[in-house]
């Protein structure tokens, strides 16, 4: 026999035998696949449920240096606070509902007639909760000096919570006298 017989004998014989899987083989990969699965999607998860929280939190901590920059730069009272309709600070509610920054010179934490909204932050996304201590129940204003003044006291945080509740995963945001911000890993409470 040739070799050029032989090989295609050869060719035929294997073509058959190799025309895709068992399915045997089949039922594994899929499991393998599945097992791989319910491992990875948990996972997955946590990590945008995570990144949720840091973000909302950086959203609020870019919200305090704006409005302290904004009072030292300009000199005047700058106040943040809570705004369901994105021009007038709310009576009531958490801070999840969006918040607002504003030039505020006459009447702490009333936005009057001829103050100029600087920026809007409209409602967090993917069910935070954004609650704040007594100092900042309502308004948190930074004057010429970049130091804080609130509706009560002139210190406080807020506490960013998740959808689910957890207080480990939750970030509690400290605002000094100075007005400075820093962010911990953790509250004591949600909401």
């Amino acid at each position: 026999m040739s070799v050029r017989k032989h090989w295609s004998a050869a060719r035929r014989v294997s073509a058959s035998h190799a025309d895709g899987f068992t399915l045997f083989e089949l039922m594994l990969a899929i499991a393998v696949i599945a097992v791989i699965a319910g491992f990875a999607v948990p996972s997955f998860v946590d990590i945008v449920r995570s990144n949720r929280i840091v973000t909302d939190n950086n959203e609020i901590v870019s919200a305090l240096a704006l409005a302290r920059s904004e009072a030292i730069k300009s000199g005047v009272r700058t106040t943040m606070c809570r705004s369901a309709d994105k021009a007038t600070c709310a009576g009531s509610g958490g801070w999840e509902q969006g918040w607002i920054v504003f030039s505020d010179p006459a009447n702490p934490g009333v936005v009057d007639a001829g103050e100029i909204v600087i920026r809007v932050w409209g409602p967090l996304q993917g069910g935070s909760t954004v609650r704040s201590s007594g100092a900042f129940n309502a308004y948190l204003s930074f004057v010429g000096t970049g130091e804080t003044l609130g509706d009560t006291a002139n210190v406080g945080d807020f506490r960013v919570c998740g959808k689910s509740g957890d207080i480990e995963e939750g970030r509690t945001i400290n605002v000094g006298f100075f007005g400075s911000a820093a962010t911990t890993k953790g509250v004591s409470a949600c909401p």
